[in-house]
């Protein structure tokens, strides 16, 4: 069976040589070998790993036709492979389509906070700061009663913090809550 280590191994590799296309490649052999998959790997979660590694190739449709793979496969993956298809469209320069996966994400409801990030951090990084802001704060408050451990919502205000900072927002409840978080984490 294809085990954690096994992908681990293959991206600590492609890290150390920067042979991201190899690792790309090999990685998605390893979906296709689906007779020996088992949680937490399966053929979505290695098509995610692959479009990683395609990204950091910078060949941004080898990494979209991965997260593609990984969405219609439908397996077991942690978070939902379209907020990487939806960073990828960004990066690739596709915002309507990406506009139109956000949607999607945003109907599912998920109490997933890591889905949420996914995507405010990827707007973050196209300097969509607006939608950014809108889906920490959604994330957070979607989130806020399911069962996730705290920090995961931390995390949330604390890219919510981070993005009211850069839109000159003053603080707010929740970006005290943020601060609290940072300092408790804070090494002396």
């Amino acid at each position: 069976m294809i085990t954690d280590e096994d992908v681990e191994e293959i991206v600590y590799q492609a890290a150390g040589d920067s042979d991201h296309r190899g690792a790309a490649t090999r990685l998605e052999a390893l979906a296709d070998r689906t007779t020996e998959h088992s949680a937490p790997v399966t053929r979505a979660s290695l098509f995610v790993d692959a479009g990683s590694q395609w990204g950091l190739a910078d060949d941004w449709s080898e990494a979209i036709r991965c997260y593609r793979a990984a969405v219609a496969d439908g397996s077991d993956c942690s978070p939902d492979p379209r907020v990487w298809l939806h960073d990828a469209l960004l990066r690739d320069g596709q915002p309507e389509e990406a506009a139109r996966l956000r949607l999607e994400l945003r109907s599912a409801r998920s109490n997933d906070p890591g889905v949420y990030e996914a995507v405010a951090e990827s707007l973050e990084h196209v300097d969509a700061l607006t939608e950014a802001h809108t889906w920490f704060t959604m994330g957070y408050h979607r989130c806020e009663n399911a069962p996730v451990p705290d920090f995961l919502l931390d995390l949330l205000l604390v890219g919510r913090r981070r993005v009211r900072t850069r839109l000159g927002h003053p603080s707010d409840d929740l970006d005290r809550i943020a601060e609290e978080y940072l300092n408790s984490t804070a090494i002396d």
